[in-house]
């Protein structure tokens, strides 16, 4: 079964279709309008709007904060499918959504089935490795199980896992770009040393694509070089070329992107997810324990409560995984050697840095580096698996489904209907319509998380989270939407908050007026929910669409 590459075509095929049902069905019309399942109508959404702006501009203006230029992020997955749309004139939404999945799925298949053959020549690992790349998970199955009695939790233990690659395309780009780098590497790396440059262009563009990737990797190659200094000599020079470019292409995309600008991007935080995992009610919650730990005084017990966090912490988020380091005793050459070195010191590193460090205005977005550790952990279990294989055939495939148990769980999860998020029709058709008018920027009602309450599925989006979605859907640029995502990137919304609550709520018509001309505010889009504060008279505004759900202002100049 694991010998004809009828087997390994088919086992990529299938696994990639399976995989891609967590994005085809989102941004499709249906009935009530465009449905969205899961965070596919917050990040989706975002991606979209600043793909919009991107096929506008070089660098973007941030979508959803009008005046100012996007920084602190990384738009490089963007920027391709920008690219893409304006030269094949495809709508981004179908290439988001159901075009570059698959491609996306395809490749990382058949990447991972490629570096683990070349690294073990075993057929076996290397098919095991791209089903674990496809659909490992956590140990989240065991506690939804004995508490919910079904099959489920994720990410309960805070960490995404193998399934839900596709609903963060800049995480699978830049696994398809670290696979790709990593296969150059392992055919070239006794070569001249150009093929060192091109492997750390490679490299570097990972920072423009998740800096989380490019941190990892030039970390790792970075303390490959310092042990070929002192162990093997010979590979120093060329990895030491890796690492070089590596650092210069890293710097200048950062340069670019804003980051570099930043003086606060993480800071430490030791054990905030250890403790957060049993202090949420989404995650391992455990009550008890936390308020235990909280009002703690002895030195050892505490010692001893923080490891027992940290290791369910790793155990829970690896779930059978953790079986991988049975293999690492397992006989390497010199080059397998290095690609252990590498792969390892990424591991631990993808570990550690969550456990300490957190992003400062999004905490939990530091947990994105646990990722990459998770998808070279799979590695390890591959050879664990084809080790097992060999005696106990069944025992290794009741443990390669067990392992995926939370996977099918999440999959599960995208085919049902309705989704919890839509686009209604009427404001399809009046974004449309704005989408022709000449650009300007958009004020927005503000978010008021309270509306979803009392709804049925799905949610507007209006009211189903902050999203970017009229300047998704517009082209526009948003005066503010999406606070989630300003939060990341570090912008001060709140003020801008602030003066937005007060236009939708004053009666001085001269305070509204200045409003609207200061911030050069040319439409207001609004529901009919969503009230204007005073006459289009006393604003001086026209109204220039209004089909009973949705109306469209534009202020006079």
């Amino acid at each position: 079964m694991f010998k004809t590459k009828k087997s390994v075509i088919a086992t990529i095929l299938i696994s990639s279709l399976i995989l891609s049902l967590t994005m085809v069905r989102s941004g499709l019309k249906y009935d009530f309008g465009l449905g969205f399942w899961g965070p596919n109508g917050h990040d989706g959404i975002w991606h979209l709007s600043l793909i919009n702006q991107l096929k506008q501009q070089i660098p973007p203006q941030n979508p959803v904060f009008s005046g100012t230029t996007l920084s602190q992020y990384h738009w490089g997955f963007d920027l391709l499918v920008a690219l893409i749309s304006k030269f094949t004139f495809l709508n981004p939404s179908i290439l988001y959504f159901q075009i570059l999945p698959f491609i996306f799925a395809l490749l990382i298949g058949f990447l991972s089935y490629k570096l683990a053959y070349l690294i073990t020549k075993n057929n076996r690992v290397s098919l095991f490795f791209v089903i674990l790349n496809y659909f490992a998970g956590s140990f989240g199955w065991i506690y939804t199980l004995l508490v919910n009695r079904h099959f489920g939790g994720e990410s309960l233990f805070w960490s995404m896992q193998s399934a839900s690659t596709l609903l963060n395309p800049p995480f699978a780009l830049s696994l398809i770009l670290t696979l790709t780098g990593l296969i150059l590497w392992q055919k070239y790396q006794t070569k001249s040393p150009k093929y060192a440059v091109i492997i750390g262009l490679i490299f570097g563009f990972l920072s423009g694509i998740k800096v989380y990737a490019g941190i990892l990797v030039g970390l790792g190659f970075s303390l490959l070089c310092l042990y070929n200094l002192f162990f093997d000599k010979p590979k120093f020079k060329f990895n030491a070329v890796i690492c070089l470019t590596m650092a210069f292409v890293s710097l200048i995309i950062l340069a670019l992107l804003g980051v570099l600008n930043s003086s606060s991007l993480i800071e430490f935080k030791p054990f905030w997810f250890t403790h957060s995992m049993i202090e949420s009610f989404d995650k391992f919650y455990w009550p008890r324990l936390a308020s235990y730990r909280y009002n703690q005084t002895n030195k050892l017990i505490s010692a001893v409560i923080e490891l027992g966090l940290i290791f369910i912490f790793l155990i829970g988020n690896l779930g059978l995984r953790f079986l991988g380091i049975f293999s690492l005793n397992h006989q390497h050459s010199k080059t397998q050697s290095s690609f252990k070195f590498l792969t390892l010191s990424i591991c631990l590193l993808a570990f550690a840095i969550p456990l300490f460090f957190v992003q400062k205005g999004t905490a939990w977005n530091t947990i994105q580096f646990f990722y990459y550790g998770l998808f070279f952990a799979n590695f390890y279990f591959a050879i664990f698996l084809s080790h097992l294989w060999q005696k106990y055939r069944l025992t290794s495939l009741i443990i390669l489904f067990i392992a995926c148990l939370t996977s099918f769980a999440t999959i599960k999860d995208y085919l049902g209907f309705p989704p919890p998020a839509s686009l209604p029709s009427s404001e399809i058709q009046a974004l449309n319509f704005l989408k022709k008018q000449p650009q300007g920027i958009v004020l927005t009602y503000p978010y008021d998380p309270h509306l979803k309450t009392d709804m049925s599925t799905p949610i507007p989006l209006y009211a189903y989270e902050t999203t970017a979605y009229v300047s998704a859907f517009s082209g526009h640029q948003s005066f503010l939407e999406d606070e989630m995502n300003l939060d990341i990137t570090g912008f001060d919304w709140q003020t801008r908050r602030h003066e937005v609550d007060k236009f939708f709520t004053t009666t001085d018509e001269f305070y509204a007026r200045g409003f609207l001309l200061n911030h050069k505010i040319d439409y207001i889009y609004l529901t009919n929910q969503q009230k204007l504060p005073l006459t289009i008279e006393d604003l001086q505004i026209d109204q220039i669409y209004d089909q009973g759900q949705i109306r469209l202002y534009q202020v006079r100049k």
